[in-house]
């Protein structure tokens, strides 16, 4: 019944695999777990291989990165059960019986989105600007994302139907950056319903900031092209829209170019602001989006 499909990076996934292993036994249905390495360094496939002294647990070794996007269509290709479990490495489940809350929900044309929390987990003191973030702008109750469904689309942690996938599939030229948002466009626009429930993970914070916004600026980048489709689901690119309208991308740019610096600098503090960063990915955007692009800045150290 459940093929759980995990896309792992540089990550030794052994705890996460032996308690999905745990839980989907005590189920009592047909399961596979499939671990689809993306061209990680040796000593984590070493470590992520020992998954396979697990009954129905398969390591597959990808010898080129393909990006997030592509191993995830590729884990759907090698599931053969017809429900599709999606998780990423750095979560864990928060309840013994998470497996069985997605089981209970498994119905054609849906997407079940179980949601991700940050409570309770260690900050780490070069990541706060990620935890920061994450707890209060990403995180949200099932209620809050079954208002706006498909825009609250998340693919840390979901269930889809095998047909659903085969019909919608994440879009590949998305190599990493908003390709979840994408992919609940495609949902929208195929007309699969998504069913918010309450059946979180921790989403273990593990970036420093300047990694962060390295991460954000190629997020940033893939927007690039993609303004009028994804503007109704993106809040970026509403908020470049109106600057635009208002003639002010270039100022927009040339401040976040002038003050790049500072913003970082501030960013890596104790106490990032929330606005200044909305600033850092609004000014990024109107500097890569301008025809004559200006050199870009790189994140400085502190």
């Amino acid at each position: 019944m459940l093929s759980i499909l995990i896309p792992c990076y540089n990550t030794d996934t052994l705890h996460l695999v032996e308690t999905l292993y745990h839980q989907a036994k005590s189920l009592n249905v047909n399961f596979e777990i499939l671990l689809a390495d993306d061209a990680s360094l040796e000593r984590y496939r070493k470590i992520n291989k020992q998954i396979e002294q697990w009954e129905g647990c398969r390591y597959l070794q990808k010898d080129e990165n393909a990006g997030p996007a592509c191993i995830r269509n590729y884990l759907a290709e090698q599931a053969k059960y017809p429900y599709l479990i999606y998780l990423d490495t750095d979560i864990f489940p928060v309840k013994d019986d998470f497996l069985k809350k997605y089981v209970e929900c498994a119905s054609p044309n849906t997407v079940v989105c179980g949601g991700f929390t940050y409570k309770g987990l260690p900050v780490p003191e070069d990541a706060v600007l990620r935890y920061k973030y994450g707890s209060k702008v990403e995180e949200q109750s099932f209620s809050e994302r079954s208002k706006n469904p498909y825009h609250s689309f998340i693919s840390m942690n979901f269930m889809i139907d095998k047909e659903s996938f085969d019909k919608v599939k994440f879009d590949e030229t998305f190599h990493l950056g908003y390709e979840d948002t994408h992919f609940g466009m495609r949902l929208e626009k195929a007309g699969v319903d998504i069913l918010h429930i309450d059946n979180e993970v921790y989403h273990k914070v593990g970036e420093n900031c300047e990694c962060y916004l390295r991460k954000i600026e190629r997020a940033v980048r893939n927007l690039v092209g993609n303004e009028e489709e994804l503007q109704p689901y993106v809040k970026l690119l509403r908020w470049h829209r109106k600057v635009s309208d208002m003639k002010l991308q270039s100022f927009v740019a040339l401040m976040f170019k002038q003050f790049h610096p500072l913003i970082v600098r501030q960013l890596k503090s104790k106490n990032p602001s929330l606005h200044l960063f909305a600033f850092y990915k609004l000014g990024y955007f109107c500097l890569i989006s301008q025809k004559e692009k200006p050199a870009i800045p790189k994140p400085v150290k502190a």
